[in-house]
């Protein structure tokens, strides 16, 4: 069960569910419920029905499931969004119809839905939505707090007390298991995200370079070690899903409180930030130095075509999978310590770590200016992957945990 269709995979919940349901699709058949907003394109559908042997498709929307849940009370406004009570009884008639053995509930979103079924069934909280709801609210207008912080305590009691409704629950991090602490949390498994170790490649990156600019033998004369640089159209690149409020804080805070400082080192420097449904703030920070591209085919070619990818993300929660994907094609990451906590990679030799702009600016420029640190970070930010964070291992841990 889905709140959303698995494919494309520009959200990190179905990055993280199309990857399971391809590995579990080896020794299961799985039959997909998944709710949509916007009509689910032909091509992306056939992309995942090879994995399933059935899709359910249940269109809803948001406005009136929000309004019956302020009717109900209680349930968090993230939970009401998807819940609906038609949607709620076809489901019930799809169970009835396939009879499965097993009932995988994809976040707390679709809780609702599974957690009265009388059949075996494990919850993926994937990330503790209340600690980022915490987090957002701390930075809201303030006139926004009030609402926020009543969010996030609805979300807190929710996760604990759907926590009962199910027989296995699994979680992405450690950071996000602690944050929950109520009674019984313990038994919370992690299950981490994976990268696709085949398709981000450090042979990827070199196939989807780019050849040399004016512009670009210019920012080189700027660095004073230039010899076996890869070449790259752009010196830093921040991807991602450019409407997520975490996202936009932190393109925001390149553009705004990291960029200012590092065009005094480096006056011709430029920056691409890519991802779907970017925000008008978003769009607003095209100039000279950035590039906004709203959309790319293959991702791999902004990962490909930057030096670096850079990552000021202070909200939000789970794993960041922009983070694994570049370190697995080699690319060295500079990000906060809440996003590395989640991901345990070794500071200064796997990943550089930076929490205030005078640090990330510090950080950026030893990479860029020294071949030995960009190499050591490349080789040692792949294997660091290769060992943690393969999709088999992960979905295999799943399967393990749905068998008990």
């Amino acid at each position: 069960m889905a709140s959303r269709f698995p494919y494309p995979l520009e959200k990190g919940d179905k990055l993280r569910l199309f990857h399971q349901i391809r590995e579990l699709s080896y020794t299961h058949e799985i039959v997909l419920c998944a709710l949509h907003e916007q009509a689910v394109q032909k091509t992306d559908f056939q992309e995942v029905k090879q994995y399933c042997s059935a899709i359910y498709l249940f269109p809803f929307s948001k406005i009136l499931n929000i309004l019956s849940g302020i009717l109900r009370g209680g349930m968090p406004f993230t939970v009401s969004y998807f819940f609906n009570i038609s949607i709620q009884k076809k489901i019930a008639q799809v169970i009835e119809k396939e009879q499965p053995d097993h009932i995988y509930c994809q976040l707390i979103r679709m809780a609702e839905y599974a957690k009265n079924l009388a059949i075996p069934k494990t919850l993926d909280y994937m990330d503790a939505f209340s600690l980022g709801q915490k987090r957002r609210a701390e930075s809201a207008f303030l006139l926004l707090k009030p609402f926020m912080h009543y969010e996030a305590k609805l979300l807190k009691n929710y996760e604990k007390k759907v926590f009962l409704d199910f027989n296995n629950t699994c979680i992405i991090s450690e950071q996000d298991k602690a944050y929950l602490n109520f009674e019984k949390s313990d038994k919370l498994k992690i299950v981490s995200n994976g990268v696709d170790i085949q398709y981000f490649t450090t042979s990827a990156t070199e196939r989807c370079s780019v050849e040399p600019d004016v512009s670009t033998e210019q920012r080189s004369a700027q660095l004073p070690s230039t010899e076996q640089r890869s070449v790259a159209r752009y010196d830093i690149a921040f991807v991602g899903n450019l409407g997520y409020y975490p996202n936009v804080q932190a393109a925001t805070y390149i553009a705004h409180r990291i960029l200012p400082l590092l065009k005094k080192d480096m006056p011709h420097i430029k920056i691409l930030i890519a991802g779907a449904r970017p925000a008008p703030e978003i769009l607003a920070l095209q100039n000279e130095h950035i590039d906004v591209q709203a959309w790319l085919p293959d991702i791999r070619e902004a990962y490909a075509n930057a030096r670096i990818l850079v990552a000021p993300i202070f909200h939000g929660s789970g794993q960041q999978n922009k983070i694994l994907e570049a370190m697995a094609m080699g690319v060295p990451c500079v990000t906060t310590t809440l996003v590395n906590n989640a991901i345990r990679a070794t500071p200064e030799t796997e990943i550089l770590c930076a929490d205030t702009e005078g640090v990330f600016v510090s950080q950026i420029l030893k990479v860029l200016q020294n071949v030995d640190i960009q190499n050591t970070i490349k080789i040692n930010a792949r294997s660091f992957v290769e060992k943690n964070y393969s999709w088999a291992s992960a979905v295999n841990l799943l399967n393990d945990i749905m068998s008990t």
